[in-house]
């Protein structure tokens, strides 16, 4: 891949590539980690399920996930506001740190496992899940400085294109202290969990799809001076989710209303960003990511299984990560991030929206085991037919996504005869001077 990188504005421009580079094979580490832990028949793993289950879920959010949105964060704002790239220096600390993170929790996983010693899984996931937040922590600076401007010439998304990286330093600080008062405070871990899966990730994922149908693609799924509404309401219903679970549990909210109060979210946004403008698009063959469209209609669907999860009508075994919330990591999360990187990475080659191919099997293979989820959850409901863990059909599909797009990204970063440009094609429309990179000035 020949890459351009002639102006000193390159800097971190495209770092994307090596985020996501780092992400996919940490991905795959992470799912062998996982399916070989859960499927373990050591007594260690049974009897420290919850916190096993909690740093791996951590792992997972605050690892290789955020390396994505990170990865696209470094690309994407410097670009839209038109600044000089982020400072190398902290790319390279956050990437160390997240890496080191999630090593450190696989590692105390499994020598916690093999040597069934609780305080080697401790010590290890305590310093793993503080690498995390701390790599969190170090895009604090950073993260203010574009909150602070928040008045970027692209509109087209609002209070969604700023807020997140805002919100990053907090998330991490709130993790880490609830992990170190796990002992102390009853059910504090899956507040925890809640408030990133629940809130900021579902949020992060809403905001990169009406990012390539809003802005990118320039659909108008929501108008611009709605934009801020959507994002105030959106945001209030997901934190009153995430407050509901603790409100139950205390007897001062009904199940009905805790129902309500978690899938209403999900139903809202797929409301908001006009599935009949996309539908439109769609049929009048308009290019776009596929992953992206699959991606937004996955949401009503965890609405309608959160809903139904919480009334208890599926029967689900005690640690059990829910079926709405495996469809939302594998339905929604990684089709929006994949697709979303995968389209950035199209720009950057300046390969015409006409032209551009689907990863038909990878694509396939991720919402056909998310219909498998689905299904089992049917079954569940309907039958009462209770599984404690992964159909291996499910796994089967994910695990051919993930190789998939681990060689993809291989052949595009070492065997791609494509040039590579600095500047994306559509984005060079905020910059100043498009040819010389983003925040350049004519004193430069």
């Amino acid at each position: 891949m020949k890459i351009d990188t002639s102006s000193k504005q390159y800097s971190t421009a495209g770092s994307y590539v090596e985020f996501l580079f780092a992400a996919v094979v940490m991905q795959i580490l992470f799912f062998i980690t996982a399916m070989w832990s859960g499927s373990s028949s050591y007594d260690f793993y049974s009897d420290n399920q919850e916190h096993i289950r909690f740093a791996m879920r951590i792992q997972m959010s605050l690892g290789w996930i955020m390396c994505i949105i990170a990865g696209l964060g470094f690309s994407i704002l410097p670009l839209l506001y038109d600044l000089h790239s982020f400072e190398k220096s902290v790319m390279r600390t956050y990437i160390g740190l997240n890496i080191s993170g999630q090593f450190a929790i696989m590692l105390g996983v499994v020598s916690g496992i093999l040597m069934d010693d609780l305080l080697i899984f401790e010590t290890l996931a305590t310093i793993g899940i503080s690498l995390l937040c701390a790599s969190l922590v170090t895009l604090g600076p950073t993260a203010i400085s574009i909150f602070k401007i928040r008045n970027p010439k692209d509109n087209k998304l609002g209070p969604f294109t700023y807020s997140i990286g805002a919100l990053m330093p907090f998330l991490g600080a709130i993790t880490l202290a609830c992990w170190v008062l796990r002992g102390r405070v009853e059910r504090i871990l899956n507040l925890s969990e809640s408030i990133i899966f629940d809130f900021f990730i579902v949020l992060t994922v809403v905001a990169i799809i009406i990012s390539h149908f809003n802005r990118r693609l320039d659909w108008n799924i929501i108008k611009q001076e709605n934009l801020g509404k959507v994002f105030g309401i959106f945001a209030v219903m997901l934190l009153l989710s995430v407050v509901a679970e603790p409100l139950f549990y205390r007897d001062e909210i009904s199940i009905r209303v805790f129902a309500v109060l978690a899938s209403a979210p999900f139903l809202f946004i797929s409301i908001m960003i006009n599935p009949k403008r996309i539908f439109k698009g769609v049929i009048d063959k308009k290019p776009f990511n596929k992953m992206l469209l699959c991606a937004g209609f996955w949401l009503p669907v965890v609405g309608f299984t959160t809903f139904v999860e919480t009334m208890g009508y599926v029967s689900l075994d005690e640690g059990q990560l829910p079926y709405s919330r495996l469809i939302l990591i594998f339905g929604v999360v990684f089709q929006s991030l994949w697709g979303f990187a995968e389209y950035l990475h199209d720009d950057h080659k300046k390969l015409s929206i006409h032209r551009r191919k689907t990863k038909w099997l990878a694509f396939i293979s991720v919402n056909l085991g998310s219909l498998i989820m689905l299904q089992i959850f049917a079954l569940n409901w309907i039958n009462g037919e209770e599984s404690d863990e992964l159909p291996r059909a499910a796994v089967l599909c994910f695990a051919i996504s993930f190789i998939v797009i681990l060689f993809q990204w291989i052949k595009d970063i070492f065997f791609s005869l494509d040039d590579w440009h600095k500047t994306p094609m559509f984005y060079d429309q905020y910059l100043a001077h498009p040819d010389e990179g983003s925040g350049f000035s004519l004193e430069d």
